[in-house]
């Protein structure tokens, strides 16, 4: 799988991984957010991305960013160094056994 495919791979798995949010919440998806850190100073390490949910409220009167939980940034985390490495499994959504992730 080239790094373009693993992109393409990682940006599904991060919509379903929303979407699923976004269910549990009783929200509407409306699209997924990535946070970069700003640029570490010399000699300090970057800081972690950070994913987010965009929800629509379910009356449909506003929307706004919510958090996807430690568990799923831990996961996207994993993911996203797969994108880059290509080592590893790939990312699949919970719940899926890992003899069928691709």
């Amino acid at each position: 799988m080239n790094s373009s495919q693993r992109q393409a791979a990682f940006d599904r798995f991060f919509a379903d991984l929303a979407r699923r949010r976004s269910k549990r919440l009783g929200l509407g998806y409306a699209g997924t957010i990535r946070k970069l850190s700003p640029p570490a100073l010399p000699g300090e390490a970057q800081g972690p991305t950070r994913y987010f949910l965009n929800a629509v409220a379910a009356d449909g009167r506003g929307s706004g960013l919510v958090p996807l939980g430690a568990t799923a940034d831990a996961a996207l985390l994993r993911a996203e160094k797969w994108v880059q490495t290509g080592k590893g499994a790939s990312p699949s959504p919970p719940g899926r056994p890992a003899a069928l992730r691709r």
